[in-house]
């Protein structure tokens, strides 16, 4: 399968949103750090339950970003859509998984992983169809299994394959977006899916139960995440946004993990979903602090090359290069990786 880097029109809203403190301060006034400059930055999410939503729904922008600072808010689907939006200059910043990071760092994208988001743990799994006899993850040979490719969910389904001794033609994997599997699972379309929250609860009231979870994979040394990804043109011109985002998502993780009431009354009325699907966003968040991030269990220190997630994204590659998603390995992971925000907060 060749990489297909689409680009579609994306929805802008007009709100101050997400790069928390952009302006150098935790959720504080941005102040005269500005300076008389005018700054634009366009800013990813998901649509979903995470820092960038927190902070538009509680109006924290002006305080965060200052008078000089022109934010947009792009909504996004697909890891692959962060990477094409990047590449064409239309997106600074967004959180996404690390495979479609390796597929666009060896399609030459200029994108730099500058921090970790979450450690993925539960929320992605394997769900299987009650009614598809399957018990084990060998019992997926020759079944239908929906989900996105070039996702951190495709990875793992490879991965989880691998490890029960099944080859990539051994099973039917087929590429879905995320907002089309529970369709196609109500159809009986599809005997199995590897995906995220908030489908997998969908799924499992649909009939389903969760077979594997994608930190079952730590096992066998791999740590599976979430990233966040900076356009490298933009992180060159303005680090001091870059550093200044990233102290405030770090409070913010504090903040869904400590004060769920707070972040369940926001985000129910902000996106018009019920307190349970906040809380299975939040129970899922597992937020990895900077201190963490310089170990060798993740990225490392600055100049350390060895680390538990270069190691992690090089099995990745080597998983797209066979599934024929990149046709050639990168030289050294290392180059996809920016530590020098992180050194900084630790």
């Amino acid at each position: 399968m060749k990489l297909h880097l689409s680009r579609r029109d994306f929805s802008l809203a007009a709100a101050n949103v997400i790069a928390g403190s952009l302006a150098g301060g935790s959720l504080l006034g941005a102040g005269s750090a500005w300076g008389q400059a005018k700054k634009e930055i366009n800013l990813g999410t998901f649509g979903s339950i995470d820092a960038q939503n927190y902070i538009r729904a509680k109006g924290l922008a002006p305080k965060i970003f200052g008078p000089n600072v022109k934010t947009e808010f792009v909504t996004v689907r697909a890891g692959s859509e962060v990477i094409s939006a990047m590449a064409g200059g239309s997106l600074d910043m967004c959180n996404l998984g690390s495979s479609p990071l390796v597929v666009g760092y060896a399609n030459g994208a200029p994108v730099s992983l500058v921090y970790i988001y979450k450690n993925i743990t539960d929320s992605e799994a394997l769900v299987v169809q009650n009614s598809a006899n399957i018990r084990t993850l060998a019992d997926l040979k020759g079944k239908r299994v929906g989900l996105p490719f070039n996702t951190s969910v495709h990875f793992a389904a490879l991965a989880a394959m691998k490890n029960a001794g099944l080859g990539v033609n051994d099973v039917r994997l087929i590429n879905m977006r995320a907002d089309t599997i529970a369709s196609a699972w109500s159809r009986r379309e599809i005997d199995a899916s590897y995906i995220w929250v908030p489908v997998i609860p969908q799924l499992v009231a649909d009939g389903g139960t969760v077979l594997f979870k994608t930190g079952d994979l730590n096992a066998s040394g791999l740590v599976m995440f979430d990233a966040f990804a900076v356009r490298d043109d933009f992180k060159k011109k303005n680090p001091e946004l870059v550093l200044a985002f990233l102290k405030d998502f770090e409070q913010i993780a504090v903040t869904f993990k400590q004060n769920p009431k707070d972040v369940v009354d926001t985000m129910t009325k902000f996106l018009g979903v019920d307190e349970a699907a906040v809380m299975r966003s939040l129970n899922t968040f597992h937020p990895v602090p900077a201190k963490e991030q310089m170990t060798a269990m993740w990225l490392g220190k600055p100049g350390e090359k060895d680390a538990a997630v270069v190691k992690t994204l090089q099995i990745q590659a080597d998983f797209l290069k066979e599934t024929g998603q990149i046709n050639e390995l990168p030289k050294d992971l290392n180059g996809l990786i920016d530590k020098t925000f992180v050194a900084q907060m630790a």
